[in-house]
């Protein structure tokens, strides 16, 4: 295989390229020099501006913490104000306060600019009432418990014995009171698995007892 050589288009147009990068970097090279040279040659801003001894800042820059007596110094609005022209004064400033705001006659009531009309908001509460539930299983139906393949077993024999003091539970609470879930637990929590007992009444034991009287006596 036989070389090929270059053109002299190309040769003479990398040398340019090479002539060029050269000249620009002697130039970087000569302006970073001379901007040195400018910036030692100028005097510093500190030097050109004479500070005065006399010279007292605008507000003078206090290092000792404040004293008990001024810490928890109390004072009106117009005091304070009247304290601070003081202090201006003493600088030998003037402090300009806003002019205050003049409310209306206490006999008419304050309005602010835009009054919006009244709005009645109507909270739903977080309970529910109802009347009573007799053949209401707790355990079952509001917490989910459950007996495998005695379930129905359970709520059968459940069911005829709210059947059986039914008349009971009636002269516990009437048909036509009112009952709440106030107070139960809610629904997913772990619960154990209570027996609901109803409350003694004597009303309710009355009534279990004249309908059990009745039903004996109308049977033969």
């Amino acid at each position: 295989m036989r070389e090929v050589g270059k053109s002299p288009a190309l040769l003479s147009s990398l040398r340019g390229r090479e002539r060029r990068t050269v000249r620009v970097f002697y130039t970087c090279h000569v302006l970073t020099v001379l901007a040195l040279a400018l910036a030692c040659a100028l005097p510093t801003a500190a030097q050109e501006l004479p500070v005065r001894p006399d010279a007292q800042l605008e507000y003078p820059i206090e290092l000792e913490p404040p004293g008990r007596q001024r810490l928890f110094r109390l004072e009106s609005e117009r005091a304070l104000i009247e304290r601070v022209r003081q202090e201006a004064r003493d600088r030998g400033e003037r402090a300009v306060f806003p002019a205050p705001v003049e409310l209306p006659d206490q006999d008419h009531p304050y309005r602010p600019g835009r009054p919006w009309p009244v709005h009645v908001v109507r909270i739903v509460p977080n309970y529910v009432c109802y009347h009573p539930l007799y053949f209401e299983r707790k355990n079952t139906e509001r917490y989910g418990w459950d007996w495998s393949i005695f379930q129905p077993i359970v709520s059968t024999a459940a069911f005829y014995a709210d059947v059986i003091i039914f008349p009971y539970n009636v002269g516990v609470m009437p048909p036509w009171a009112c009952e709440c879930n106030a107070g139960y637990f809610l629904p997913g929590d772990p619960v154990p698995y209570y027996f609901y007992v109803p409350p003694f009444s004597w009303k309710g034991a009355a009534l279990q007892t004249a309908v059990i009287a009745g039903g004996i006596a109308a049977l033969p």
